[in-house]
């Protein structure tokens, strides 16, 4: 099997944009490993999708991420309100819910005149374009997943964590402490990730294999905190599925909107009965957040669906008329001379 995908989904907890050693992710703190090239060449992370699911109590996230970089192994921590039930996911679940959730086309047709003509007169051409325990850390359970190694822990001190990981291989960057300290004062807890691809030579970079994290929570909550030590913009984009539409309550960067993507019954297998709401939001400034995301009930079921416009120009009438107005004029303006030359020659 490829690990090229796998660098993803470890950052598939949730964020963005990361550059070696700085962590970031939507909703956990990626690792990637010391001595993998330059800054610059180190597995990041570009593209995250969740799904979050919340009935009765029960949250579960599933988490998908895009990597692209040279480390060859790679590893984060995500926080969770409760404890955790860690599992793989389903690998098509986040093609599926791309496809439900996609814009409506909307095509509209124009006759500039002259746009693409040589080609639209040459031919049309459609365009398709097993570690050990540290001090001051309870280690609730370690378990392999696919390519995953997951380690659940709960701890009272947010350095006992930062040094447990160090002391099982973690690669710590500066301020991992400082920002896992609202989590730890609040009980959560922390889900430690690792994972390395089975082929030695192979790269962390492509869309990772899900993973599912599944706890007790009375509100719709997508970790974030997190990702205020991201270097990069940051990019998500979160599914919620529930019994309603939802909105966002509170927002990681107050100044900054998510924007609605979908609303609505989805065409997905897993949710067919279920209403799904998706936002996507960049963070240019992730160093701003300051907040996790939660959702409520909003106040109608009012179906969305994004509209593309896609424009296709049919120069050809247009153009064609206007060529033919010169020479038309001409041959007007003959025909009216060589009538008055033969009206002058009549006795």
């Amino acid at each position: 099997m490829r690990w090229r995908v796998v660098a993803g989904i470890v950052l598939a907890a949730a964020g963005l944009g990361v550059v070696s050693p700085a962590w970031a992710c939507g909703c956990g703190g990626y690792m990637p490993e010391l001595g993998a090239g330059t800054a610059s060449e180190r597995a990041r992370v570009y593209g995250e999708r969740a799904l979050v699911q919340h009935a009765n109590g029960q949250e579960t996230i599933t988490l998908a991420m895009t990597v692209r970089g040279s480390s060859k192994k790679a590893a984060w921590i995500m926080p969770v309100p409760s404890q955790a039930r860690v599992q793989l996911g389903d690998r098509d679940l986040f093609g599926q819910l791309a496809m439900a959730t996609r814009p409506r086309k909307v095509y509209r047709t124009t006759y500039w005149p002259f746009r693409g003509f040589l080609k639209e007169i040459g031919g049309r051409r459609d365009g398709a374009g097993a570690p050990a325990a540290g001090g001051g850390v309870d280690v609730r359970q370690q378990m392999r997943l696919g390519p995953f190694e997951v380690a659940r822990l709960g701890a009272t001190d947010p350095t006992a964590v930062t040094r447990w990981l160090a002391t099982n291989g973690y690669v710590v960057p500066d301020g991992l402490a400082a920002n896992l300290a609202p989590y730890v004062m609040e009980k959560w807890e922390i889900i430690a990730v690792r994972l390395a691809p089975e082929d030695k030579k192979g790269e962390l970079s492509g869309e990772t294999p899900p993973l599912r994290l599944s706890f007790a929570s009375d509100r719709i909550v997508y970790p974030m905190r997190l990702s205020k030590g991201a270097t990069t913009p940051q990019t998500v984009t979160v599914y919620v599925a529930t019994g309603h539409r939802v909105e966002p309550t509170v927002l990681p960067d107050p100044s900054v909107q998510p924007e609605l993507v979908f609303a609505g019954r989805a065409d997905v297998a897993a949710l067919s009965s279920i209403y799904l709401t998706a936002y996507s939001v960049k963070y240019d400034q992730p160093g701003r957040i300051t907040n996790d995301f939660t959702f409520a009930q909003a106040p109608t079921d009012d179906e969305f669906r994004q509209v593309v416009t896609i424009e296709r120009n049919n120069p050809v009438p247009v153009t064609l008329a206007i060529l033919a107005v010169p020479p038309l004029a001409g041959l007007i303006a003959i025909l009216i001379g060589v009538r008055r030359r033969r009206t002058a020659r009549l006795p």
